[in-house]
């Protein structure tokens, strides 16, 4: 019998993030896999970045798949920062890396698969520490300054074991020796663009048989031929634009039998003939643009008969010579644009299928006849920008025709200039910027597939009558911008097909009746900017009907047929003013959007209106209304939106809105309304969206009830730009049994001198209120703290002052997640108090009185809120440093904290906080004792800091950390030092370490009695001393030499010489007193003796 073990597998990847993201600080986990760990580290050194990588290889069964590390400080890249790492790809980004020394990667060496190196200031190659990389398959040098790639960079070497793919790229290369990738037998990819390289040795690529994609684009090479590159015989893709070529060698290619694609773009060859493509019969895509070819000679493609793309633009081309492009059956594409083309002589193109063909852009005058021959189905003919002003009735023949013919921007008068009568199969023909004036009879013979017309931007007055009519398939046709001012009964016909018709911006005046009425499908007419002063016969299929800026002035009964399609209707400037009646829009059976912007009107039409029982959207801008009478727009039972903005509205009377049940939205916005009747909006009770702004408002109610009583469903109230100075209890209705909905108030710009508790009532639900731009100087006690929904406030640009009163507290409900203050007068303000908004985000003190920026604001800012202040007069002294700190360790800070500028002391005056030394921000006396707990965020901040100093097991033993991260800090200066700055003793410490000693034997010819500092100094990876700081120093007791001589045979007791206190500020030495001294020997230190046992082996391991 068979049992099956099932096996849980718990949730999630294979491989976790750390719960703990400042263990590796300053990297972080950006995600989990089955695979491994992603890792990017941004900032940082290598003192910094050893520890957290250290870190990370010391989670429980930790595996990395990428490393990503960027913007990182050193110049020097060695020592053992990779050696617990596992990772298969590193990617270094945006590091001034001058040199990466021998053994740089040792301990990735056997599991690095890809390694990129992106904007780096490498000066050589780094071929000592890539020696070891065996597993390497990707290697990139982007953006570098190496000079030269020797003969023996690759020589003894375990990189080229499995390396496939190479670019050393946009760098300063001008050298490459002749044997230089001899040894890189797998190699696929090699990509050297962007470098210097003007000359090629013979046998540049020997033994590169492999290779698969040659790039050498943008560099100086003068020259390319077959000794340079016929090794590589498996070539398919090869990259030498932006050269200085000046010719393509007779052969070049010749070795290089399966090339497919070849682009030698922006070089100087002047020239093509028979024996430059000579070998390449496989090849797809050639591109030769930008060059300075004057002559393509014949059969120059007769040897590349697969070719698909053949790209000779902005080049000296001045004709299309006999047989230029013959029997090339695969042509895809064929670009001659932007040549000096002025002609195309005959059988230029024969035997041609399926291809675009773009000759745009030259000063073509002349086609000749048969000039193409058995060109099948044209993807695109693009002649275009031209100076064609007819073309022969013979220039194609019976079996020639374009899927897409452009002739705009030419010189064409007339359409029978254009030969149409073998295009069986056009699909899309564009003519507009031409000359044309008449589109005579006969123009188009019977064509069965084309479907657009675009006859726009032309001089055309006159359509011969049944002229499209052989056009089976046509469905849009664009003869905007033209001079026709008449369309006749039979112009168009009967086009069963057209769906869009444009014929805005002529001069029409007159359409005849009917003849529009039997384009029977017609979905989108369009014929503004016209003259028209009526509305003509449109066909009852229509959907849109765009009838903007015409002369209508009335629309008479029996205009419009029954229409069940028409749902879009423009008629905006017009000058229909106050003459739509009754029956105006009758017919108009699903009418949804009706605008009747711009016509003079002084009044609602509600008689019109009312026949348009399917109207949703109304919108009457910017006329001359001046009431809104009882029941103004009659009964819409399904209109969502109104809009009269921008009208002279100085009265609106009781129900004015009666019957608009469904109305969600109303813009009554730059009016000039004073006062609104309390059942003005009576039965809006579906309203959502209300505008009142820029009128002259000063009240919404009448002391017992609001004008917005039956808006049960309204979120959003606009009263921007009014007269409002105070807010009653009735302003915004309430009731306990009616569940208003307002989530949304704008009272921006208005007369409010205070906020009482009137304002909350009717507002418990806000989520946003604007009250910015009015003379607010004080918010009463319990306002905002009672508006609990409240997320965002705006009370920018008011008379704020004293936001720290005891008696009036400037209390915010906890739900805040922007608050705005700017441009206020405000001098006090309980920072503690505003940041108990747990779900604060955005907080906005610019441009008013403010002296500080406290340790818990600056310590949001850390973790993320944005905080603006810029234009306050900020004292920097050391409360700021934390900020400064905070600033120094990002990559790109914000602009909102680059531009904060000092106003004091006088000596940092409009000095911006980041260019002011860490040193200048002093505080005095005084100000220390202000500051409640005194740390490390106030000191000047040094490269390290001492953690404990203690002598035990012979030795004297000093630990430490790295502070800063925004510097080169590499390998640690460990000394001791007497008071001349005599140096003692002294060790060099690698940068992965963070603990060091100094033995009995060490320490014996060190006369503790005189005045002895101990000091721990940081490095770059120059193996330079970075910085000298007070703090990096501290002096040893005077009876030290006592101590050691005392308590050398107890290895198992601790002395502490220096310890860190509770705010974590280090302590200088304890004095060792004989009293001390006994105090020490009696004391029970065992817990604290293991912790240091257990380093003191790690470090001795």
């Amino acid at each position: 019998m068979n049992c099956a073990i099932a096996i849980y597998i718990p949730p999630g990847p294979k491989y976790e993030c750390p719960a703990k993201e400042n263990q590796i600080f300053p990297c972080k986990c950006d995600k989990g896999s089955d695979i491994g760990l992603y890792i990017t580290c941004d900032g940082g050194n290598l003192a910094s970045l050893s520890i957290a990588l250290q870190n990370i290889a010391n989670l429980n069964g930790s595996k990395i798949e990428e490393i990503v590390m960027k913007n990182s400080k050193f110049e020097h890249l060695y020592g053992s920062l990779f050696f617990q790492s596992n990772a298969r790809i590193l990617k270094i980004y945006d590091i001034p890396i001058k040199t990466i020394r021998n053994h740089a990667f040792w301990g990735i060496n056997n599991t690095l698969e890809e390694l990129r190196i992106i904007n780096s200031s490498l000066n050589e190659f780094p071929r000592e520490a890539f020696k070891s990389l065996g597993n390497l398959k990707i290697l990139e040098l982007n953006y570098h300054s190496i000079n030269a790639l020797n003969n023996n960079e690759f020589d003894d070497s375990q990189l080229p074991a499995k390396l496939e793919k190479m670019y050393i790229t946009n760098g300063n290369l001008t050298e490459l020796g002749a044997n230089t990738f001899q040894h890189l037998k797998k190699l696929k990819i090699i990509d050297l663009h962007g470098n210097k390289i003007a000359v090629l040795k013979k046998n540049q690529f020997r033994g590169l048989r492999d290779v698969e994609t040659l790039d050498i684009s943008f560099n100086e090479i003068t020259k390319l031929d077959s000794s340079h590159i016929a090794d590589l015989t498996k070539l398919t893709f090869c990259n030498a634009s932006n050269n200085k070529l000046s010719e393509l060698s007779r052969g070049a290619f010749t070795r290089n039998a399966v090339l497919k694609v070849v682009n030698l773009s922006f070089n100087n060859i002047k020239r093509l003939d028979a024996n430059s493509l000579r070998g390449m019969r496989f090849l797809r895509r050639i591109y030769l643009s930008d060059n300075q070819i004057t002559d393509v000679g014949r059969g120059t493609f007769g040897s590349v008969s697969r070719i698909g793309t053949i790209d000779l633009a902005r080049n000296q081309l001045k004709k299309v010579d006999y047989q230029m492009f013959a029997q090339l059956q695969y042509a895809e594409r064929i670009d001659l644009a932007e040549n000096n083309i002025t002609e195309i002589q005959k059988q230029s193109f024969t035997d041609l299928y399926l291809t675009t063909i773009n000759i745009s852009y030259n000063s073509l005058s002349k086609i000749e006849a048969k000039s193409f021959i058995n060109c099948n189905n044209i993807t695109l003919l693009d002649l275009s920008h031209n100076l064609l002003e007819n073309i022969p009735r013979l220039a194609f023949d019976e079996n020639t025709y374009a899927s897409s013919f452009d002739l705009s921007y030419n010189r064409f008068t007339n359409m029978s200039q254009i030969p149409l009568q073998n295009m069986t199969g056009i699909r899309v023909l564009n003519v507009s910027y031409n000359f044309i004036v008449d589109i005579p009879k006969n123009t188009f013979p019977k064509l069965y597939e084309l479907h657009t017309i675009d006859a726009s931007h032309n001089m055309i007055s006159e359509i011969s009558n049944a002229v499209l009519m052989p056009l089976f398939s046509l469905r849009n046709l664009n003869l905007s911008y033209n001079s026709i001012e008449k369309i006749k009964p039979s112009t168009f016909g009967a086009i069963a097909t057209l769906l869009d018709l444009n014929l805005s911006n002529n001069k029409l005046k007159d359409v005849s009746r009917g003849s529009l009425a039997k384009l029977s499908s017609l979905r989108e007419l369009t014929v503004e900017n016209n003259n028209l002063e009526s509305i003509f016969q449109l066909p009852i299929s229509l959907n849109f009907l765009n009838f903007r800026n015409n002369s209508l002035k009335e629309i008479p009964e029996k205009t419009w047929p029954v229409m069940n399609a028409l749902i879009y209707l423009d008629l905006s400037h017009n000058q229909l003013e106050n003459n739509l009646r009754g029956h105006s829009f009758i017919g108009l059976l699903t009418l949804q959007t009706l605008i009747l912007n711009f016509n003079g009107m002084t009044r609602i039409p509600h008689e019109a209106l009312a026949e348009i029982k399917t109207l949703q959207y109304l919108h009457m801008e910017s006329n001359n209304i001046t009431e809104l009478p009882k029941g103004a727009f009659g009964k819409l039972p399904v209109v969502f939106e109104v809009n009269l903005y921008n009208n002279q509205i100085n009265n609106i009377s009781k129900k004015a809105f009666e019957g608009l049940l469904q109305l969600l939205t109303l813009n009554l916005s730059k009016n000039a309304i004073e006062n609104i009747p309390t059942d003005a909006f009576l039965g809006l009770v579906s309203l959502r969206k209300m505008d009142l702004s820029h009128n002259f408002l000063e009240k919404l109610d009448n002391k017992t009830t609001s004008i917005f009583e039956d808006c049960l469903s309204l979120q959003e109230i606009n009263l921007h730009n009014n007269k409002i100075s105070f807010i009653t209890r009735k302003m915004f209705p309430s009731n306990p049994w009616v569940p208003y909905r307002l989530e949304r108030l704008d009272l921006s710009k208005n007369l409010l001198p205070v906020l009482t508790f009137d304002l909350t009532f009717g507002t418990k639900k806000l989520k946003l209120l604007n009250v910015s731009s009015n003379s607010i100087s004080e918010v009463r006690k319990y306002v905002l703290g009672n508006l609990t929904a409240l997320e965002t406030l705006d009370l920018s640009n008011n008379r704020l002052t004293n936001l720290n009163d005891p008696e009036n507290p400037f209390e915010l409900p906890e739900n805040m997640t922007n608050l705005y203050l700017q441009n206020n007068e405000i001098y006090r303000i309980d920072y503690d108090k505003i940041l108990e908004l747990k779900s604060l985000k955005e907080l906005n003190l610019e441009n008013n009185q403010l002296i500080h920026l406290n340790k818990s604001l600056i310590s949001e800012i850390k973790n993320g809120m944005s905080v603006k202040f810029i234009g306050n007069p900020l004292v920097c002294n050391c409360e700021i440093r934390s900020l400064k700190h905070y600033l120094l360790e990002q990559t790109n800070p914000l602009q909102q904290y680059t531009d904060i500028v000092c106003n004091q002391p006088k000596n940092l005056n409009n000095v911006k906080l980041k260019d002011v030394e860490d040193q200048q921000l002093t505080c005095t006396e005084l100000e220390k004792s202000n500051v409640a707990e005194m740390n490390h965020d106030y000191e000047v901040l040094p490269d390290l800091r001492f953690r404990s100093i203690f002598f035990t097991r012979n030795s004297l033993f000093v630990q430490w950390y790295v502070s800063s991260i925004s510097k080169d800090i590499a390998d640690f200066y460990l000394h001791i030092r007497d008071d001349g700055n005599k140096i003692l003793l002294e060790k060099i410490l690698a940068y992965d370490t963070r603990i060091g000693n100094f033995t009995t034997e060490e320490l014996e010819g060190v006369d503790f009695g005189q005045n002895v500092d101990l000091c721990i100094l940081a490095r770059n990876s120059n193996e330079q001393i970075v910085h000298i700081s007070d703090n990096q120093c501290t002096k040893i007791p005077k009876n030290f030499n006592e101590v050691i001589k005392k308590y050398n045979r107890r290895p198992s007791t601790i002395f502490k010489v220096y310890e860190m206190d509770k705010n974590n500020l280090g302590r200088n030495a304890i004095a060792l007193t004989s009293g001390a001294l006994k105090t020490i020997l009696n004391k029970n230190i065992l817990i604290y003796i293991t912790l240091v046992n257990t380093l003191i082996t790690l470090f001795m391991l």
